[in-house]
This record gives C-alpha cells, structure tokens and sequence, in this order.
C-alpha cells in the first residue's frame, strides 16, 4: 500500500532540509507521543546508517520495529525504511525548491506485509486508504508547517 502527499514550506531549500533532517527533534516527537524508541548506531553526525528500535502496536499487535536511515543527500532526499519481520515501510521524503523561500515537500509512505497475517493487515488497511491518505496528508502537513516555524526561527 502506498500513501502520498505534497505540501509547501515556507523556507528556502537548505533551511527546510535542515529542519526535516532534525532527527533528534523527531526522535523527541515520538517520545512525546508515548512511543519508546531507542537510537542504535553510534553515528556522531546524520548520514546513511543511523538506526533506531521501538515497539509498535498496530491492531491489537505489537511489532518490534527496527528502523534506519537509508538514503540522507542534502538537501533534497531523506529516505528511511522500518522492518518488522514480517512487515516492512518505507518513508521517502524528497525537497525541490519553488522559489528563493518556498519548498516543496513530497512524502510518500509504502507499507508491505511479507507474512500471510501482514498481507491480510495490509488489505484490511487497503479498505480504509481513503481515511489513512487523509491522516497522512494531515500529519504531513502539520510537520510541514512546524518545520517553516522552525526554519524562520533559526
């Protein structure tokens, strides 16, 4: 199943891109949200590599979630990919600029389920993907507007 969206961010390129690649304010998001999650490289600055673990609970069903930076070219790309086992994502999130101090982010999301359960759960998903496009789209777009704040405040 794939989710996509685009919204614009009120801050040239390289500002954008430094406020999207923030990892340790997302990982403080995610904290704040009630998700443990633990980083598991010793990398010192952001690049390919960088990987993080945590538990997800995804109806009624935890999965043990290994998660990794797989693509990081500043200042357009950043692309991570999760694991479960037997579930797999993959977060893209590309930046082009509009103008001097306008960027457009394009998100796209793809879930895929390897075991016969995770396909069954990624086709019951598939019934609700009208619903789930609209809360990516949402939660993109909150993202895209925080990083702008960010991005004027620096």
């Amino acid at each position: 199943m794939r989710l996509s969206t685009r919204q614009d961010i009120d801050a040239p390129l390289d500002e954008a891109f430094a406020a999207i690649s923030d990892f340790d304010y997302l990982e403080r998001q995610i904290l704040r949200r009630g998700i443990q999650i633990v980083r598991t490289d010793d990398l010192s600055a952001p690049g390919p590599g960088m990987a993080w673990r945590g538990d997800m609970t995804l109806r009624g069903q935890v999965y043990d979630v290994r998660c990794r930076l797989a693509e990081w070219t500043a200042p357009s790309i950043v692309r991570m990919e999760a694991d479960s086992g037997a579930l797999s994502c993959e977060l893209e999130v590309n930046l082009s600029a509009l103008s001097l101090n306008t960027t457009r982010l394009r998100a796209a999301l793809t879930l895929r389920g390897h075991a016969f359960r995770e396909r069954m759960l990624v086709q019951s998903l598939q019934l609700a993907k009208s619903r789930l496009a609209r809360q990516f789209e949402e939660i993109v777009q909150g993202y895209a507007v925080d990083a702008g704040r960010r991005a004027a405040a620096a």
